[in-house]
C-alpha cells in the first residue's frame, strides 16, 4: 500500500531563498514529533521525479526547527536549505512542493512502513496560482 500527502506548496520569497524557508505550521503535522522538547528534526527530502527509482535525483538534509519561545512555532527549513536553493538556482517566485510518501509492506508477517519525503521545484515562469499553502 502506497500514499503520498501534500504537506506544503509555497511560491518562494526572497527570505526564503537568501536565509531559510518559512514553513506553514499547519505542515508540522506531516513531520516526524520533535522529540523531548526538541525544536529541530532533521528531514531526509528526496528531489528524483520518479517514486520508483531512487537512482534517478538525489537526497538532501534539512533541518526544520521552531522558536524556543512564544506562542507561535513559525517552523523552517534552515541546515541544508540553501544548498538545495543554490544547486537548484532557485529564485523568488519559483515554487516548490514537499510532499510525504508512506508505503506498507510485508515482510516476513511483519508489516514494514517506509516514510519519505520528496520535494518538487516549478520554476516563476511556469508556478501558476496564488502561491496557496496546503
Amino acid at each position: 500500500m502506497r500514499s503520498t500527502d501534500s504537506v506544503f506548496s509555497k511560491r518562494l520569497t526572497q527570505t526564503d531563498i537568501s536565509k531559510r524557508l518559512a514553513i506553514p505550521t499547519e505542515s508540522l503535522s506531516l513531520f516526524p514529533p520533535f522529540e523531548d522538547g526538541g525544536k529541530e528534526i532533521e528531514l531526509e527530502v528526496w528531489d528524483g521525479n520518479d517514486d520508483d527509482d531512487e537512482s534517478n535525483g538525489k537526497t538532501w538534509k534539512f533541518v526544520c526547527s521552531i522558536r524556543k519561545t512564544g506562542k507561535y512555532k513559525k517552523p523552517v527549513f534552515s541546515k541544508g536549505w540553501l544548498s538545495f536553493v543554490k544547486a537548484e538556482g532557485l529564485s523568488a517566485g519559483d515554487e516548490v512542493k514537499l510532499y510525504k510518501k508512506e508505503s506498507r509492506t510485508k515482510l516476513f508477517g511483519n508489516v514494514v512502513c517506509r516514510l519519505r519525503y520528496s520535494i518538487e521545484v516549478v520554476k516563476g515562469a511556469e508556478a501558476s496560482g496564488s502561491g496557496s499553502n496546503h
